[in-house]
């Protein structure tokens, strides 16, 4: 194992996907430029490994597994109620996803640096693709911005960056959906 200092570190990020999707995860992930490998292991069962950088096993890495029965049954159970509406979890789902839409930075989202802009352009036209294909409907790509390299320079803020939406997989509730920021320096 290599030195990773005393500093505390992210671990990993563990995303769900629902059953029989684990392709389609996969399929997202490398649109992002992630190698994804499966890996079946008692007693945690298969799960995919998304790793950003090549580093070994459990190092800057994000993980995906089949939802478990009990996250299913309360994802079956809010989908009815949001379809229904009837205590007004459609309406508030929908004002979520305007805020998602509209200030995509002022909501909760996972945030993913890639290394430069021809590179995230590439990313972008990869999802473009499958928004467009086999995951129409199923992840849109949002909000954009981009700065002049003297602007990000002076800001130390990202000269592009992206925000995406997917229901494929999330680190919480699949039928709400997980977003992404993806943003390069150059």
């Amino acid at each position: 194992m290599s030195d990773l200092g005393e500093g505390r570190r992210l671990n990993h990020v563990e995303f769900a996907h629902r059953p029989g999707e684990g392709d389609l995860a996969v399929m997202l992930f490398e649109a992002l430029g992630c190698a994804c490998s499966v890996i079946d292991a008692p007693p945690y069962g298969a799960y995919i490994v998304v790793s950003l950088d090549g580093s070994p096993h459990g190092q800057n890495d994000m993980f995906a597994s089949e939802a478990e029965p009990e996250q299913l049954a309360l994802e079956d159970a809010l989908a009815e109620q949001i379809a229904e509406d009837a205590l007004g979890f459609g309406k508030a789902v929908e004002r979520f996803r305007s805020l998602q839409r509209d200030k995509a930075f002022r909501a909760s989202h996972v945030g993913m640096r890639v290394p430069n802009v021809a590179a995230l352009n590439d990313v972008i036209a990869r999802l473009g693709a499958l928004a467009n294909g086999r995951l129409a409907g199923r992840l849109e790509l949002g909000l954009g911005m981009e700065r002049s390299l003297e602007e990000a320079r002076a800001s130390d803020s990202p000269v592009k960056q992206i925000w995406i939406w997917t229901d494929v997989i999330s680190t919480g509730i699949l039928t709400v959906g997980q977003q992404f920021e993806l943003q390069a320096y150059e």
